[in-house]
């Protein structure tokens, strides 16, 4: 596949750092495997790029030299719960004016009329982009995130016998993102130095924004299929529901048997650079389709496959 970027000039940005604590908020170790940890930094940031040349590629039919928010969630509209997810992202952000009037340039006006701009001169939000895109307005009939929902049991179940300094490094773990700071139009520094760092292309804040869900969804993806794994290997020959043994689909009564809730927190088993590779490996194996172990509802038109979508 053609690139858009050039070679890295050696000094860019990482989240190793950031990543390790994602891990431990989802559910592995206290302190995850620094080799796996590289390795779903590099899947996550070839993940970003990728996203961006799609983005860029239809940022140029619609004849426009940024890439904003609206190209990136274009190429999720497929998933209707993961737009889903993104929604409530937004309605969770705190302490940040979606209405901001700094510094904006004419390519990052796109949505607005000539009678709209001199007055508002505001960026779109991710939801009024949802809004147009899902014209069946499947999302807003999505009463319960079922993705998130089986995330916050499973963070409920490892971290309700915590004491309390280890229930303060695992909340931290659990605030880990990939927005370096609050301050909305320098929070994605690092993330555009990461993702970006040649300035190869021309990015809205609210595109870095989308990005930075999108690597953080990623993460969740890869540690919630190492689980699905971790289940499936617990089949028995003849037994077709043995996997279900409280395991992921059961009972929440259930899930203190589960593979990836045991006593003894400390005592978890690491997620293994063998065990991320075989996430890859299932994502991307060309003869999984709709039968796949992670299969995705995507968009057949577009030529790379995406974990977060």
């Amino acid at each position: 596949m053609e690139s858009y970027f050039t070679a890295d000039t050696g000094d860019s940005a990482n989240f190793q750092k950031e990543i390790s604590n994602m891990m431990h908020g989802f559910g592995d170790n206290p302190n995850p495997n620094p080799a796996t940890v590289v390795l779903v930094e590099s899947i996550v940031l070839q993940q970003l790029r990728s996203v961006l040349q799609e983005a860029l590629k239809i940022s140029e039919i619609r004849g426009k030299k940024t890439i904003t928010n609206y190209e990136i969630i274009f190429l999720m509209r497929k998933n209707i719960m993961k737009l889903k997810q993104l929604q409530d992202f937004q309605l969770s952000l705190e302490n940040i004016d979606k209405k901001t009037s700094i510094g904006l340039t004419e390519d990052e006006l796109l949505y607005l009329d000539d009678e709209t701009i001199p007055k508002l001169r505001q960026r779109r939000t991710h939801i009024e982009i949802i809004e147009d895109l899902d014209e069946l307005d499947e999302v807003e009939h999505i009463k319960v995130n079922t993705v998130s929902q089986m995330r916050k049991l499973r963070a409920s179940k490892l971290s309700e016998q915590l004491p309390l300094d280890k229930y303060e490094a695992y909340h931290k773990a659990r605030c880990a993102s990939f927005r370096s700071n609050t301050t909305f139009n320098k929070g994605f520094t690092k993330l555009e130095k990461w993702v970006n760092p040649n300035k190869d292309l021309r990015l809205t804040i609210l595109a870095l924004e989308v990005l930075g869900f999108i690597a953080y969804e990623t993460v969740a993806e890869i540690v919630d299929s190492v689980y699905l794994i971790r289940q499936d290997s617990k089949k028995k020959p003849g037994d077709p529901f043995s996997k279900f043994e409280g395991g992921f689909f059961c009972n929440p009564g259930a899930l203190q048997n589960a593979v990836y809730v045991k006593s003894g927190y400390e005592g978890f088993t690491t997620i293994t650079v063998a065990e991320v590779r075989e996430v890859v490996r299932r994502y991307f194996m060309p003869g999984g389709g709709m039968n796949g172990l992670f299969s995705r509802n995507m968009s057949q038109d577009i030529p790379t496959r995406f974990i977060a979508f």
